[in-house]
């Protein structure tokens, strides 16, 4: 994902399918701190935060419409 389109606050959609709400962009590193929304993986995830690479998000997820879903 394009670093530049991200904001904080932005739901986001992780390549491993879990919904993130971005806390903190760190543009040199090209990562993002999240907050996992939903994890479907593992659950015990959600409500916690980690730093991801910018390539890890695959789109931004907003109000039940992702972008780039075809």
């Amino acid at each position: 994902m394009n670093i530049d389109l991200l904001d904080i606050a932005t739901k986001v959609l992780l390549s491993t399918g879990d919904k993130a709400e971005v806390k903190e962009i760190n543009a040199q590193q090209y990562s993002v701190l999240i907050r996992y929304l939903d994890a479907l993986g593992d659950p015990a995830l959600v409500g916690t935060q980690d730093w991801v690479s910018a390539d890890d998000i695959i789109s931004i997820d907003g109000d039940g419409h992702i972008e780039g879903e075809t």
